[in-house]
């Protein structure tokens, strides 16, 4: 699927791809979430509230790009430090 706008559904899709590329590197949250204010986009994850973590970037910067490369783009090269937190 293509990240063709920024809006809730658009969201939830993204973040279900960022959920099966952490599944398919054995990292699991009890939470994850995205959300996007004044262009910037926050993946947020944790497994207790008061540890939440986030990562952000710039959601222009995702418009037309396929979801599955995106998770890549962003996730993979931080896979180390996620795995700290599961």
């Amino acid at each position: 699927m293509i990240f063709t706008t920024v809006n809730k559904e658009s969201l939830y899709e993204l973040c279900d791809v960022f959920e099966a590329f952490l599944i398919e590197h054995d990292i699991m949250f009890k939470h994850m979430d995205l959300r996007e204010e004044n262009g910037i986009i926050s993946f947020i994850f944790c497994n207790e509230p008061e540890k939440a973590r986030s990562i952000e970037f710039e959601a222009q910067h995702c418009l037309g790009l396929e979801m599955e490369y995106i998770a890549v783009e962003l996730l993979e090269p931080i896979l180390p430090r996620l795995r700290l937190f599961k």
